[in-house]
């Protein structure tokens, strides 16, 4: 057999090259020590975006829009204003993906009217919550791979895990009782993770 070595073995891009570049652009490129509230709440905002459907590869710096229709979740780059007659449900706002690989969220204006986002959103708090119940360490908890994740939330929750995981590392509470820093995050943390502000 004749081969050419000049061949690209590879033309779809599959293979290993091109995850092994993602997994290392969702690495953290810069962490620092957060206090148990910042921590638990880039933590939930991050676990709510890489609940959404998605099939694009995020990019840092850029503004995404997040909606809730049926009990779902959806991550898009088109803002609601955009969508014409097509109802995409109700937009909690946007979000923008940081160089720690966490997620911030930055609400729309009147959220907390509106029932039917603030039920989706109220769910989520309540499974995000009854997680932190527990007196086992922060570390036994922290996201990462997950097989039955789509490609690029996989990746995404592998960089968040190492991100929270470098944080709380920084600040001495990896090894904190999930209780514990749930206490020190203060009364008003449900009702921030509610308001997403």
């Amino acid at each position: 057999m004749n081969r050419n070595p000049y061949k690209n073995p590879n033309p779809q891009g599959k293979g290993l090259v091109p995850v092994m570049a993602h997994w290392q652009e969702t690495r953290p490129a810069t962490v620092r020590a957060k206090a148990p509230a910042e921590l638990l709440f880039d933590w939930f905002a991050s676990v709510l975006v890489l609940s959404a459907k998605f099939q694009f590869k995020p990019a840092m710096g850029q503004l995404y829009f997040l909606y809730a229709k049926g009990g779902e979740w959806q991550l898009s780059l088109v803002g609601p204003d955009e969508w014409g007659d097509r109802d995409m449900g109700d937009c909690l706002g946007t979000c923008e993906l940081a160089g720690d690989m966490t997620w911030s969220i930055t609400p729309d204006e009147g959220i907390g009217d509106n029932e039917r986002l603030q039920n989706a959103l109220g769910s989520l708090v309540d499974a995000f919550m009854s997680s932190l119940e527990s007196d086992e360490a922060l570390d036994a908890h922290l996201p990462g791979y997950r097989r039955e994740l789509p490609y690029y939330q996989r990746m995404l929750a592998t960089g968040l895990g190492a991100s929270l995981r470098q944080s709380a590392t920084a600040a001495n509470s990896l090894q904190s009782p999930l209780k514990l820093m749930l206490e020190e995050a203060g009364a008003g943390f449900t009702r921030r993770l509610l308001h997403s502000d």
